[in-house]
């Protein structure tokens, strides 16, 4: 985890990091040495000398792995290794140009059709991580604003509810009924019911510091608002996550099979063949007329176009999925994807535009039909035929108080739902009796 400095007037200066041990100080505690405002949140000003001091609030990226590494990773494969030996064998020192430069080369287009797949589909992951922003609802300037977290900065005040993704590291200021899950850090599988109250000692474990939040955790249940004490955090389970992933990055099951057993097959045959080629050698045969027949019998070994057509059979398939929007980084994954007979999901925002919108409405024994889409809050409440008007405002009231959630020009901050009830009863203070 990076440690980072936070400059305190008149106090010593305290680091940035699960060390420093914000969850034993009371909140006006940690505000003051944060010198931080929970009414008013930060000037524009203050925040962006803090984002200069202490840089944005993104995990640390993994580094990229360079081409040539790439490119030698496409001859990982033990097919290619056969193929790629076998033709400089040809070349040296059966000096036999043709059949040698033909290996060479099969090898050479599958690294290359291989190498430049991934590079599209890298490209297109990069540009979807670029509009797949998380945003946080933060207070500056006296305002409640809605803005990418990677912008927070130690002191600032942001406000949490369920579903959300906590934005940063920070120190609870209120908790209603708050619970996070956090087994991404503890591994408890279970939601962790978070307060206030200043809890332990220094060196508390984090599954036990109630008091606070941290980065990449997710809301589970209701409402709060915390400090940010920390930002630019990067949890040691992201680093074990990023290389579990990279090392499950291996051929699909059939596909690998496969190639274990050609593999075998090549090992085995390899095995029998320097046999074969030290008996020779004891009969008197001359090394290059033995040479030629183990080179026959590596080639044999493996079917020579089984690589290219693979790959260049994933490559399709890839670009296929391109068109319907599936973006593969791995051709072996297109195989993964093509034998999959069903896929189970939510749809809480992940298929959707992630906005609700309220369409029909019964009070009292009323039926209303409600116009509009979005959080737009255009549109009027019609209300069934032959039925009798009655007053909507003690209805929609209670709904419109009890929601958190603010509109603006159609943009919604805050809950889905909360929005809809909000974006519903502007419709109706619209709609003409």
């Amino acid at each position: 985890m990076q440690a980072r400095l936070i400059d305190v007037p008149g106090a010593e200066r305290q680091a940035q990091a699960p060390e420093a041990a914000w969850h034993t100080l009371s909140a006006e505690e940690v505000l003051r040495a944060q010198e931080a405002d929970p009414r008013h949140g930060l000037s524009s000003a203050e925040a962006a000398s803090r984002a200069d001091r202490f840089g944005p609030n993104t995990l640390a990226a993994g580094r990229a792995e360079p081409r040539w590494r790439a490119f030698l990773r496409q001859y990982s494969d033990p097919m290619q290794i056969v193929l790629l030996a076998a033709g400089l064998l040809s070349l040296y020192p059966l000096k036999q140009l043709g059949t040698g430069l033909l290996l060479i080369l099969l090898t050479l287009a599958n690294a290359v059709l291989g190498l430049q797949q991934e590079g599209e589909a890298e490209s297109a992951v990069a540009a979807l991580q670029r509009r797949l922003i998380v945003t946080a609802r933060v207070r500056r300037d006296g305002q409640e604003a809605e803005i990418p977290a990677e912008q927070l900065v130690p002191g600032d005040v942001v406000s949490i509810e369920a579903g959300d993704i906590v934005p940063a590291d920070g120190r609870l200021l209120r908790a209603a009924s708050l619970e996070v899950a956090e087994s991404e850090l503890t591994g408890e599988s279970l939601p962790v019911s978070k307060g206030t109250a200043p809890v332990g000692e220094a060196d508390m474990p984090l599954g036990d510091r109630t008091d606070m939040v941290y980065m990449n955790t997710s809301v589970t249940r209701g409402t709060g608002e915390f400090v940010v004490t920390a930002t630019g955090w990067r949890p040691k389970s992201a680093t074990s996550r990023e290389c579990s992933r990279r090392s499950r990055r291996s051929r699909p099951r059939s596909l690998a099979s496969s190639t274990t057993s050609q593999s075998s097959s090549c090992w085995s045959r390899g095995v029998a063949l320097i046999a074969s080629t030290a008996v020779n050698l004891s009969r008197g045969y001359t090394f290059n007329a033995v040479l030629p027949a183990a080179v026959a019998f590596a080639i044999a070994a493996v079917p020579v176009q089984l690589p290219m057509v693979v790959t260049t059979i994933l490559a399709w398939g890839t670009r296929a999925l391109v068109k319907v929007g599936a973006i593969m980084k791995q051709l072996p994954s297109t195989e993964t994807l093509g034998s999959t007979s069903a896929i189970n999901t939510d749809k809480t925002g992940t298929l959707t535009l992630n906005q609700m919108t309220a369409v029909q409405m019964v009070v009292a024994g009323h039926r209303y039909a409600v116009e509009g889409k979005g959080y737009s809050t255009h549109g009027r409440i019609n209300r069934a035929a032959g039925q009798a008007e009655i007053p909507l405002d003690q209805f929609l009231m209670p709904m419109v108080l009890a929601s958190d959630a603010v509109l603006s020009d159609g943009e919604l901050i805050g809950d889905p739902t909360e929005g809809a009830l909000v974006a519903l009863a502007a419709k109706a203070a619209s709609t003409p009796s």
